[in-house]
This record gives C-alpha cells, structure tokens and sequence, in this order.
C-alpha cells in the first residue's frame, strides 16, 4: 500500500515505524531489522505478497543500522557516500527484487557502489529443476579489489577504499560535482552538443525512428518518424546527470525519458558519436572519456552483465532476471 515494509525472519511484511528505533548510536536510534543469516538459511514469502522495489541488503561482521525519519516516516537506509552514516565502516551490498503480478523481477547491483560479490538466480515452478539464468559476480573480493585497482587509471583506481570496504561508483566519488573530475565527460558532451546543432542525431529503438538536432536554446529535439511528436532533452546534462543517469535526462514524458535513458547510456559507454552503435556491447567502452568502473564491472561480471550505471539495462546489459511464477530466488557471495 505504498508503505515502507521490513521483512521479519517469518517472511511476513510489517510496516516501518518509528516505533522501531530503538538502537541508540551517535546520538540517534536506530532500527534493528538484521536478521542473522545463521539463524535462518532460508525464508518462505507468501506467493500472493506484493513488493515494489524491494532491497535485500547482505552485511557481513556487524547488523547493518536504518533508521525511520521521524519527521516523515520515511525509511533512512545506508548510504555509502555519506561520510556520517553507522554503515560507514560495515562491508555490505544488496539485491534488488519486485514480486508482483508479473512475477518475479531482479537484479544485483553496482550503480551506487561495490561491496560484496553477489550472484542471483532464480528458480520457476514451470520448471523447479532448471534456474531461470545466473547473474552478478562470482570471484573472490580480494581478487577483485587486486584487478580493479591495476586495470584502472588513477582517477578510477582512487573510488576504490584503502581497506577494501568497498568501491564507490563514480559520481559518488571524484567525479561528483565539486570533486576533482566532475568535468570528466563534459569535453566530450560539449562536442557532441555542438556537433548535432550541424547534423542530425538519428536513434532507432522500440520499432520507431527519433531524429534530434540542438536548437539555439541548447535542447535537444527530438522528431518522431511515424506518429509525429516533438520531444525535448531540455539541455546538455553535466558529467554527474550522465553517470546517475538524473536531472535533465530523467524529464519528461514516458518518450522523453526513454531517450534520456539512451543519451545516458551513450555517453557512459562513448558511443553517442556512433549513434547506430547504440545497441551493439562490441563497440561499448572502447574509447576515453567512457564509464571505467561500469566497464569493469562487465568484463567481471557472468555472461559480461552487470548493473555498472541506472541505465545499464539499455540494450539489456543489466545483470537482471525476471519469471512469471517464481519457486525460489537464490542468492550466493563470497567474503573471501
């Protein structure tokens, strides 16, 4: 009912109160909602329970701490770019996961940071013997922190935590406005911008063709082949919109986001100077200035997916999995 829920080691759904806070840390209670996995290997969901844009959250060492804001009742969960949140010194990570009339739908995730190696699969009762694909990352964290830091360059390398904790995605790093690499994409965008004020930018997607060219007003605009319509990408987005896949590219209608999610997707992969390229992973993070830590993350990832930025499932690069009658969602990951 729209309502921020917490599961209990029955499986039951209970609303988030703040009631709940209880557990006192640097001045503030805090929720106790751990459940120790020792205690309970597995837990039954009722199949007619519904969950939108659900996280299961895997901490390792220690309870991970949320808390309801008294003011509005809304769930505070952990945050890995916040230099204050308890969470800080904890090595966690999550799943992301909606049951509902269409089944089962789910993923792992690096969009916000790295923390654990998680893979995830899914069984279906039309056909319990069988998993319905396996996705995220099965090699070791040490083995990984090792290649992440050789493999990157030094603005990259530095988003990963000198004791290993965990790897920042980008914009939650240097890359955030006011750091020391927030302009990294903007070159590239700048002459791309000034590049389809001369020519067309032309994208084919869901059977319909979009033209877009800058107008004077440094918009995109966006022309519909079939059916007409006039869409707009309002302004050129900022290093930070592109990586967190935000702000000017997620305006708009249902079109309009759409194509934000694609001029997202180019500029973290550099193709958005080969627009026919969109949906072609060959041609994905061939050149700087590109998206380093989401292309690590799929040259690492099982079958080379991964969810490396928001728009990651453009051209379905995502790590996610989806089936109508779920039996069983399996979830495994390494501390090693």
């Amino acid at each position: 009912a729209g309502r921020f829920c917490r599961m209990d080691r029955a499986g039951r759904f209970l609303p988030c109160t703040r009631a709940d806070n209880v557990v006192p840390r640097d001045g503030r209670a805090w929720c106790a909602y751990a459940i120790p996995l020792r205690d309970v290997p597995f837990i039954d969901i009722a199949r007619n329970q519904t969950v939108i844009s659900g996280r299961l959250y895997l901490s390792v060492g220690a309870p991970l701490l949320l808390r309801v804001d008294e003011a509005t009742g809304g769930l505070v969960q952990p945050d890995p770019a916040n230099p204050t949140d308890p969470n800080r010194s904890i090595r966690f990570d999550w799943i992301e996961l909606t049951l509902d009339g269409a089944g089962f739908h789910g993923n792992t995730t690096c969009v916000d940071q790295f923390g654990l190696p998680i893979a995830l699969s899914v069984v279906d009762r039309a056909d319990p013997r069988r998993p319905v694909g396996r996705v995220g990352i099965v090699e070791s964290r040490a083995a990984l922190f090792r290649a992440y830091r050789a493999e990157m360059p030094p603005a990259f390398a530095a988003l990963a935590d000198p004791g290993d904790l965990r790897i920042l995605a980008p914009a939650h790093g240097a890359f955030a406005a006011g750091g020391a690499e927030r302009d990294y994409l903007q070159g590239y965008i700048d002459a791309l911008w000034a590049r389809y004020r001369l020519e067309p930018l032309v994208l084919d997607f869901a059977g319909e063709r979009f033209t877009g060219r800058v107008d004077g007003l440094d918009r995109m605009v966006f022309t519909r082949e079939a059916g007409g319509g006039t869409f707009l990408i309002q302004r050129r987005p900022t290093t930070q919109e592109a990586f967190l896949g935000n702000g000017v590219l997620a305006r708009g209608d249902g079109t309009e986001r759409a194509l934000g999610a694609r001029i997202a997707a180019m500029l973290n992969r550099h193709v958005l100077d080969d627009p026919q390229a969109w949906d072609d992973p060959a041609a994905y993070y061939r050149r700087d200035p590109c998206n380093r830590y989401a292309r690590f993350w799929h040259e690492h990832g099982l079958g080379g997916r991964a969810y490396g930025f928001s728009y990651d499932d453009v051209a379905d690069q995502s790590s996610s999995l989806a089936t109508p009658a779920p039996l069983e969602i399996g979830i495994t990951w390494r501390t090693d």
